[in-house]
């Protein structure tokens, strides 16, 4: 790691997702009856009880330092005058005293 970056470590808690069909059979011990995964808890440290049925999975991000400053955009737009048209602008008075 350089002077230039940090990390950033997370212990995702990952359970499987079943298929339709293998839930039906009461199929879930092979590979084929998993049709994907979601992240059902997270953590800093190593889960002391995960959840059941989960897997633990431990994840490092480098990030450079430079992505924690605020986003300072600066942009100079120049519209030249033949894209500018001039038009009146109409504004009537009013006495705040008064009520409408």
């Amino acid at each position: 790691m350089s002077n230039e970056t940090v990390k950033a470590t997370v212990y995702l808690q990952v359970q499987p997702e079943y298929s339709y069909w293998a839930k039906q059979r009461r199929e879930l011990d092979t590979p084929t009856a998993i049709d994907g995964a979601k992240v059902v808890g997270y953590t800093q440290n190593k889960a002391q009880k995960p959840k059941p049925g989960t897997v633990e999975v431990k994840i490092t991000v480098e990030l450079p330092k430079g992505a924690f400053l605020p986003l300072r955009p600066e942009a100079i737009v120049v519209i030249p005058e033949t894209l500018t048209q001039p038009h009146p602008v109409t504004v009537e008075a009013s006495d705040a005293n008064e009520e409408n």
